[in-house]
């Protein structure tokens, strides 16, 4: 456990924990919520002085310009409240709220800086959900990706939002940022966000919102059991995944790669790869430009195919797998290379790409369907 994150609730009568009616409130201005927020950090921050942990506080967009507009001598007012209790601000991450705001993205990416020039951490509430979209994500460049609960439950349902969780982990590696998985309720909710790339948890599966005499052990003792079994599965997954490609590769071995040159296209023996496995749907040959050089053969059934003529002189170097084919080409060149699994539309399945060159410097491309 690293962090804390602060919540206001008010306690009614009857024990029942219910939200500060101010925060779900359009027509309250961003200085009343100023005010508010700041008497809620001040509790947060009498808590956590005798700790060592993080504190995630949040701030919405309006809210972070007005910290800007009544700063003075290049000092924000949360920053002199902060230090008052003697806590370090590098301890306090400051989370941008979905909200839309009254200013542009570049404005309030002015205002994030100032705040990281302090010294506070940056993450990025709900991304996925409202104005918390991929041009604010780009324009802040967050320490932390927050990832809408909204976004993970219905990766569960749907494999486009698996893709979508997929996208984000990628964008989060290339900017340096940590991604954070919150909303989890349940094990498999627990495994997807493991698996989509997440650093830090948060969820009433790890723990209920509580004040900070919670027991930590008790959340690692609840989480490290699952961890292990996530990675148990994983890699007994990833070794059928190494098993099944080195039989592909080994038939693929078994196919003499020669080409035969006629007038604008080269002619290959389609027939040798469709019969060495039914997970064979397509085979085509470009030249080193990406350019379909022969014709795209296509399974039709167990034994079947077509020829296409058509697609003769299309440039395939558009598509993901390819310079990632001339890259691995560069490094080994003896061997079939594998492309990561892609969803194809058209058969409404996952399909790797193996690929290799020709004595002649054609690349053979050969699509396979995933179980």
């Amino acid at each position: 456990m690293v962090a804390y994150e602060s919540l206001g609730r008010i306690r009614e009568e009857s024990g029942k924990l219910i939200s500060i009616p101010e925060f779900s409130d359009p027509h309250v201005s961003a200085l009343r919520m100023s005010v508010i927020d700041r008497q809620l950090l001040g509790l947060a921050l009498t808590k956590i002085q005798s700790t060592n942990d993080l504190l995630f506080v949040n701030m919405s967009p309006d809210q972070v310009i007005l910290e800007y507009e009544e700063s003075r001598s290049n000092t924000l007012p949360i920053s002199d409240l902060v230090n008052s209790y003697g806590i370090p601000l590098n301890r306090i991450v400051i989370e941008i709220t979905e909200k839309s705001g009254s200013y542009g993205t570049d404005v309030l990416a002015a205002g994030v800086e100032l705040l990281r020039e302090q010294g506070f951490g940056i993450a990025l509430d709900d991304v996925g959900s409202e104005s918390s979209n991929l041009e604010r994500l780009g324009a802040i460049k967050p320490d932390i990706i927050k990832i809408d609960l909204n976004l993970l439950k219905k990766s569960i349902e749907k494999r486009e939002f698996q893709s979508i969780l997929e996208y984000l982990k990628q964008i989060s590696l290339s900017i340096g940022s940590q991604l954070l998985f919150e909303g989890i309720e349940t094990e498999e909710e627990l495994y997807r966000a493991i698996g989509s790339g997440a650093s830090l948890l948060q969820g009433y599966f790890l723990g209920r919102p509580s004040d900070l005499n919670h027991d930590k052990q008790s959340i690692c003792d609840t989480v490290v059991p699952h961890l292990q079994i996530y990675h148990e599965r994983k890699r007994k997954e990833v070794a059928t995944e190494i098993e099944f490609e080195k039989q592909i590769k080994s038939k693929l071995n078994t196919i003499n790669l020669k080409t035969i040159k006629l007038d604008n296209r080269v002619i290959i023996d389609p027939n040798s790869f469709f019969k060495i496995d039914t997970h064979v749907q397509r085979v085509y040959v470009t030249d080193w430009l990406g350019t379909q050089v022969s014709p795209y053969y296509e399974r039709t059934s167990e034994m079947g195919f077509t020829e296409n003529l058509q697609l003769i002189q299309k440039n395939w170097s558009y598509m993901p797998f390819f310079y990632k084919h001339v890259k691995q080409v560069f490094r080994d060149s003896e061997n079939w290379q594998v492309s990561d699994p892609y969803w194809d539309k058209e058969l409404k399945k996952n399909v790797i790409v193996l690929s290799r060159v020709n004595e002649m410097g054609y690349s053979f491309f050969v699509d396979l369907t995933l179980d």
